[in-house]
């Protein structure tokens, strides 16, 4: 990856902390930054500088190696992000040896004796991506026949800057974040590469003398850890080396195959990523005081015949905890009511666990089911480690309303007798109630209607939230897993150049204040007085947000429901056994709840039929009508939905195969629905007949591996071991195909009968789903028939996301099956679409054009004192001032020039989602450099005479503005009366202008980041209580 044996050398000599080494390391493999660096730059006085801790020399690498550099202000968010103290902080933890990474603090001058504390490790984040950097054509050519053998794929690992993100996970904890890498790789196409990038990391991977090596792959993401392998340098205890693991110690330490010897090897090594769940610690139990228990087996399986099928295990995944034990939790994360249900990992045991009502001692006590534990430990080795015996929480049981359709459950609602005039009923309604009431307040100018609708609709309280996540982790006891947006900004091949690596994470610019989402711009700019009436800007992004709003809503078919749910499944209960029946579930709500018509609340229990339903909804089964009922003896559970342990197979199972391990159900008690719903066959919610036909196990079991080790060099175990870790990297992947091939089969064949090829298809992508952990493959044989079948076919339009243009022949349907239901409500949809965006199109015609006199009133007073002291023979003010027009004319035409070469013409092979996520990346990151060139780019602003620098800024601000409304009532005049836009001005300007505009109105309050974002309504803080994982 990067490495020096001399720069090493005197990086150990002068104690150079990590973060300094891991951001030259990053520089040193940018291929497109102004900051280009190579070793043979890096003096021996430069690295001597960068002796000291973490929290002083980490922000001043970029200035020792690049002294003459004019570098871009950093945002409060890219300070909140930095890694530096926290980097210091677990050091010295880890040094201490008292096990406070994990969260634990000591009760006892001996450290025997542990508490839990508000203060964990693991949470800086070092990422890379692996990236193709195409074919070795200095490879030889073959000396059989003269053939020239299939071209090698060179690859490279590019590292980003390390941040502090806030989220955490058991291995970081115990080991420091400093010592893993989360690499992103591509989603490759052909096995040749497949294979070629399994074989590149198998390989140990050198970074500044030490080694890291690959052992679990999730998601398209592979974890490294560092090993106590050295290159070039004798392992120093000073910095925690001697702490390092080799790698299979590290393996054994999580998962020992010798006692997990008894399941397939898929398994094990599937078990890696409960160790890489974001999770917080939040309690610590005593060994004693763990339980194990068996689950709840249904009556219809025949012990003869083996372990049961996962459908026959009726608490599959679920265990229980005590009442003190949820108190102590309650406390630690300061929640105003004790949750009955938590989804955790503790030990070797993964899953949910609800509240035990029958303990009331004060000793905290946990049991989990043998469907639970999937990693068997020792008890010497629970009581030698205490990072297994704490509970990590991954989530809170809590309710989240309402719940939205998209089009798996109204494919499934109206194959199940739902009619589709409900989901275009539903559809105007949900339009109606947000557009139509946001109509009236903006004809009344309402602008704190108008700003509460688009704080809440845009989610800016989240947004702000996310930006110091470990500030908000302690009070909000929030850890929404951000992964998955972070990584739309992570460079594939497919974008071409990779992104700035420098550029600021998100967030205002940290120098105009301009807001990256348009819901926050919107919201700052009514905070300060502005309304669409009397400025044109904001009403542009309001009308913005708004089509945004209603395509999200059409073109997704995201419908929501006002009387419906989400929340966990659980069984009801473990002890309760007896309590509900087939068929009927339990569920009270701890708040206000559209499930219940009641807007008084009176007991939040949820009375009636409801249909019950989970994602991914595909077969006709997967939708469930059942009886909502009340039993005294299940009060005391809320917010998480209870499902009888009675009958032949598990409530979850019947729900596309899930399970109560932390499985959300949605809930819908919407009568128009309810009443029409009737239930499909239960025989949808197994494989039809013939399935293990086309299926295959590929792994062998871990007794076979735990037998051949021994014959093997430590080399080679290593080796063999990273093979089975890493084998996902290599295999083809399906699901993600069977996907589109089961919409076609569903739209030409239906899913009426067991046997029909869509049901077949469903079958198999379910098992794809799973095939990595379960170790069964579809035959390869069989995926290819299928693919061959269904290639001819497109995915059917009604089904296409919005702009994507089918290139094959589009399928039919057979008139005996009736219409499909999207192909009805998407003429609707796009009805209500084209009439909507109308009206919003409408909405800014009375918005007064002129400029603002609080806006311009800088520069006009500025002028006015120029002109004044030109009559007295003075040009000295007047000849600044038209320095600084000058100066912000060239930046406004720097933004013209730029946004014109960012409209060239896309690769056809981009897919429109990518390239709308690229494009607006690449824009954003353009608004950002003319915003930090109008801000740094004008030379002397200090040594000016007439202008103090915040007089200075002030006029360039307003003048901004001037010239860019100039602008555009000239682009309007050139359009035949179209608007220009005023963008450039608040990209550049933003919270100068805003505090114009505020100081204008009388009444305007100053607060300071991070204190801006914390200021969010109380029910907003509420709403984001609801802690979520991917």
């Amino acid at each position: 990856i990067a490495h020096s044996e001399k720069h090493v050398g005197w990086f150990d000599k002068y104690d150079v902390p990590w973060s300094a080494q891991w951001h030259i390391a990053v520089l040193l493999n940018k291929s497109n930054a102004k900051t280009r660096l190579e070793w043979k730059d890096i003096t021996e006085q430069q690295v001597q500088a960068l002796s000291g801790t973490n929290t002083v020399v980490g922000p001043k690498v970029l200035s020792v190696l690049f002294p003459n550099a004019r570098r871009r202000g950093s945002s409060l968010l890219s300070q909140a992000r930095n890694p530096y103290v926290e980097l210091d902080r677990e050091e010295a933890a880890l040094d201490k040896g008292t096990f406070e990474t994990l969260g634990l603090r000591p009760l006892s001058e001996d450290g025997t004796e542990l508490g839990m504390s508000t203060w964990w490790g693991g949470r800086v984040e070092q990422r890379a991506v692996m990236v193709n950097l195409g074919v070795d054509s200095a490879r030889p050519k073959s000396m059989c026949r003269g053939a020239t053998p299939s071209p090698k794929i060179k690859w490279g690992i590019q590292l980003h800057q390390q941040e502090m993100r806030g989220k955490s996970c058991r291995f970081t904890r115990r080991f420091g974040s400093r010592r893993f890498i989360q690499l992103k790789v591509p989603d490759l196409r052909t096995q040749a590469e497949r294979d070629s990038l399994q074989e590149e990391l198998l390989k140990p991977h050198l970074l500044l003398g030490r080694i890291f090596r690959a052992f679990s792959t999730h998601d398209g993401t592979v974890r490294l850890v560092e090993t106590n392998e050295n290159v070039g340098r004798v392992p120093l205890p000073a910095v925690g080396d001697s702490r390092r693991l080799s790698f299979l110690e590290f393996l054994d330490w999580f998962n020992p195959l010798e006692q997990n010897a008894h399941q397939i090897i898929s398994k094990w090594s599937a078990r890696f990523t409960l160790g890489l769940s974001t999770s917080q610690p939040v309690l610590l139990f005593d060994r004693i005081n763990m339980h194990y228990i068996p689950d709840i087996i249904s009556l219809s399986h025949n012990p003869q015949a083996g372990s049961p099928a996962s459908k026959h295990i009726m608490t599959d995944g679920c265990g229980r905890m005590n009442r003190a034990a949820l108190r102590l939790i309650q406390i630690h994360k300061g929640l105003q009511s004790m949750p009955t249900a938590m989804q955790g990992r503790i030990a070797g045991a993964k899953g949910l666990w609800i509240l035990d009502d029958n303990d009331q001692d004060d000793v905290p006590r946990i049991w989990s089911t043998a469907s639970q534990v999937k990693i068997r430990y020792t008890d010497a080795e629970l009581d030698e480690d205490p990072s297994r015996r704490i509970f990590d929480l991954l989530r809170i049981g809590q309710v989240k309303t309402p719940a939205r359709l998209s089009a798996q459950p109204i494919t499934n609602f109206a194959h199940n007798g739902v009619p589709c005039s409900v989901f275009s009923e539903l559809l105007q309604e949900s339009l109606k109630e947000m557009i139509d009431h946001l109509f009236e307040e903006w004809k009344s100018d309402d602008a704190v209607s108008m700003w509460d609708l688009v704080f809440n609709k845009g989610g800016v309280g989240h947004i702000r939230k996310g930006r110091y996540a470990r500030v908000f982790q302690r009070i909000f006891g929030n850890f929404r897993d951000t992964e998955e947006t972070d990584e739309s900004s992570w460079t594939s091949d497919v974008f071409g150049s990779p992104v700035d690596l420098d550029a600021p994470s998100g967030g205002p610019d940290p120098h105009s204040g301009w807001p990256t989402e348009l819901a926050e711009q919107i919201t700052e700019l009514f905070q300060v007085g502005f309304t669409p009436s009397k400025c044109a800007y904001l009403a542009s992004l309001m009308k913005s947000y708004l089509k945004m709003e209603v395509k999200r809503m059409i073109q997704g078919c995201h419908i929501p429901v006002r009387r419906s749910a989400e929340a966990f499944a659980a069984p009801g209960t473990l002890y309760f056994s007896g309590t509900l029946k087939p068929g009927e579930v339990f569920f009270r709500s701890s708040q206000q709840c559209g499930l219940v018509d009641d807007p008084v609340m009176a007991d939040g229990i949820v009375r009636g039929e409801m249909i019950i339903f989970r994602y991914p909804i595909r077969t006709p089964s997967d939708g469930r009508l059942v009886r909502a009922v009340d039993y005294p003896e299940l009060r005391n559970f809320t917010d998480v939905l209870l499902f009888s342990t009675l009958g032949e197979r598990s409530g979850a199972s019947i729900l596309a195969g899930g399970d109560y391990d932390g499985d959300t159900i949605h809930m819908v008690t919407e009568p128009r629905i309810v009443s029409t719903f009737k239930n499909s066959s239960l025989k949808f919610a197994d494989p039809p007949e013939g399935f293990d036909t086309y299926v295959e196990a590929v792994a062998c079991r871990g007794q076979e591996v735990v037998d051949a080790l021994p014959s093997l060099t430590e080399a080679e175990q290593v080796r063999e071991l990273q093979m089975i870790l890493l084998e996902p990297v290599s295999r083809e992947k399906h699901y993600g195909r069977y996907s589109t091939l089961t919409d076609i089969a569903t739209y030409i064949y239906g899913t009426t009968a067991s046997q029909s090829p869509s049901n077949r298809l469903l079958s198999r992508f379910s098992n794809e789903l799973d095939a990595e952990k379960s170790g069964i493959h579809v035959i390869k044989r069989v995926w290819e028939n299928d693919a061959s079948h269904f290639r001819q076919w497109d995915q059917p339009a009604c089904m296409r996301k919005s702009g994507d243009e089918g290139r094959k022949k589009e399928p039919r349907r057979p008139p005996h099956l009736g219409p499909f239901v999207l192909d009805v409500l998407n003429p609707f949809a796009q009805q209500q679409e084209k009439r909507y965006l109308a009206l919003i199109e409408k909405l800014d015609i009375d918005a007064d054009n002129n400029c603002d006199p609080a806006l311009v009133a800088p520069v006009d007073q500025a002028d006015r004192r120029a002109r004044r002291l030109r009559t007295l023979e003075q040009d000295g003010m007047w000849q600044e001032l038209e320095r600084l027009k000058r100066f912000v004319e060239g930046n406004r035409r720097t933004w013209a020039r730029l946004y014109t070469e960012q409209r060239a013409p896309r690769s056809s092979q981009v897919s429109n989602r990518l390239a709308r996520t690229s494009s607006l990346a690449s824009q954003d990151s353009t608004k950002r450099e003319i915003a930090d060139e109008f801000w740094n780019g004008f030379d002397g602003i200090d040594s000016l005479i007439y202008f103090s620098e915040d007089e200075a800024r002030r006029v360039m601000g307003s003048y901004a503005y001037c010239h860019a409304h100039e602008q555009a009532q000239r682009a309007a005049a050139a359009r035949g009366g179209r608007k220009g836009s005023l963008e450039y001005a608040f990209v550049v300007a933003f919270r100068i202008l805003a505090e114009l505009k505020g100081k204008s109105n009388g009444q305007y309050s100053i607060s300071v980041d991070p204190f801006h974002d914390f200021m969010i309504p109380r029910r907003n803080v509420r709403e984001e209580e609801r802690m979520e994982v991917d």
